[in-house]
């Protein structure tokens, strides 16, 4: 029948997952359909609610009580609360403390840090954990999270007489398989300053997917960071602020992003004035320790670091990489034949180019590493600029010297020429290139 209502006939518990997917508020509406969706919303299964939706304070508190009574006996996917009032969140937080909770997110907007309750350490169905700007206290009894999978924290605060209380926390998780911490405070203020988390241990034999970002706000060298974990499969790893970096027994690693200047070492006299060996050593054994790693996202700050640390020591061996896409730049750009020498299996690179054009420094690149005679079958560049002298000698490097590449995909920043130009040069490239099944597209 034309303009029949087929949702509505659908089993109401059907209905409740598919509003489950939408924020409370939305949720709601609904109920002003028809008298069916009446009261549909009072039995979803979750809460995500924002201290926006509501014109005060005791509006939010009487909406989430009479949702709380409802579904007294109910389990909850999620309980998802921002609010600018701490008072308010730690005493919701309590009271979702007395539900069945499988996913719990808290924000505190105004960033007071209000105490999450100790509760929160010991729950028996809680899958999903998210706290931003909250303080966690010393847990009093031992941690026990045995469904939790997945953890993330940001800028949270920690008791400062206890440092381990995050290291605690992870493991009491038996099943933590996603984790992330981000410490990104601009508005730091000496209290955090005295409570953010400066030692962070991860220790699992499960956990799968890490994110870590420490921004260097504050210039500290006060941090430490040692991840000891056999089944990590992706790590992204962004920190300018840690003194001490361990990694160990990555052994199932498949992919990392590394964002890390090291500056927090050695400062600006080991870059430009020469060496130090407690540097050197941790850069070294980073590398080693991610050296089994299959996919590698690397940024220009950590390329310029390898590139003065390469002039020091011997850059690690990476025998099962085979994609890198790193971000090169003029000043980095004799790094480049030494890093792939170390990459002896590469298959596909990715890189994009950072033209400087005030870098004075004449670089050439001659020497051909293994994998460009033996591995290397598609390269791909991006961010030229046309006619620039830097990045037209990086494609001709790659066309001239790889042996079976397959593939070369150049493409620029800047577009001011005509296809028929673009055209002239592919065919100029195509002359060029070593490898005779090698196809050339530009962009």
């Amino acid at each position: 029948m034309a303009g029949r209502d087929r949702i509505s006939d659908l089993p109401e518990c059907l209905l409740t997952q598919i509003l489950s997917y939408l924020p409370t508020k939305d949720s709601v509406k609904t109920s002003l359909l028809s008298k069916r969706w009446e009261s549909v919303w009072l039995r979803v299964p979750g809460l995500d609610l924002r201290f926006y939706d509501f014109p005060d304070v005791q509006a939010m508190e009487s909406f989430i009580d009479q949702f709380l009574k409802v579904n007294k006996y109910s389990q909850l996917q999620k309980f998802e609360i921002e609010s600018k009032n701490d008072g308010f969140l730690v005493s919701w937080i309590c009271r979702a403390d007395g539900h069945v909770v499988h996913r719990l997110d808290v924000s505190d907007v105004i960033r007071k840090a209000p105490n999450v309750t100790q509760s929160i350490y010991r729950s028996n169905t809680l899958v999903s954990l998210k706290l931003v700007s909250v303080r966690l206290e010393t847990p009093k009894c031992s941690v026990y999270l045995p469904c939790l999978k997945i953890m993330y924290s940001e800028d949270v605060w920690y008791d400062y007489d206890d440092p381990l209380t995050m290291e605690k926390t992870i493991a009491g998780c038996p099943a933590l398989e996603d984790l992330t911490v981000i410490v990104s405070r601009p508005w730091l203020d000496e209290s955090f300053e005295r409570n953010f988390l400066k030692h962070l241990r991860v220790r699992s034999q499960i956990l799968k997917r890490f994110r870590l970002m420490f921004e260097d706000r504050w210039g500290g060298r006060k941090c430490s960071v040692e991840i000891d974990a056999p089944s990590l499969e992706y790590m992204s790893f962004s920190d300018n602020q840690s003194a001490k970096i361990v990694v160990k027994n990555l052994s199932s690693l498949v992919m990392v992003d590394i964002d890390c200047a090291f500056k927090a070492y050695f400062g600006e006299a080991f870059l430009l004035q020469g060496r130090e060996n407690i540097s050197e050593l941790t850069i070294h054994d980073f590398f080693a320790g991610i050296s089994g790693v299959r996919h590698m996202i690397i940024s220009r700050p950590t390329l310029q670091v390898l590139c003065r640390y390469s002039e020091l020591g011997k850059i690690p061996k990476f025998e099962y990489l085979y994609r890198l896409q790193a971000k090169f730049s003029c000043d980095t750009l004799r790094l480049l034949p030494k890093f792939l020498e170390s990459c002896i299996n590469l298959e596909d690179l990715i890189v994009d180019f950072d033209a400087d054009s005030m870098f004075p420094m004449k670089i050439e690149l001659t020497y051909v590493p293994r994998c460009l005679i033996m591995t290397l079958e598609s390269v791909e560049i991006n961010k030229l600029k046309w006619n620039e002298e830097w990045g037209m000698k990086l494609v001709n490097y790659f066309l001239e010297n790889s042996v079976i590449l397959k593939k070369l995909t150049v493409s620029f920043i800047d577009s001011p020429v005509s296809n028929q130009e673009r055209e002239i040069y592919r065919k100029l490239l195509t002359t060029r290139k070593r490898s005779g099944r090698c196809q050339v597209s530009i962009y």
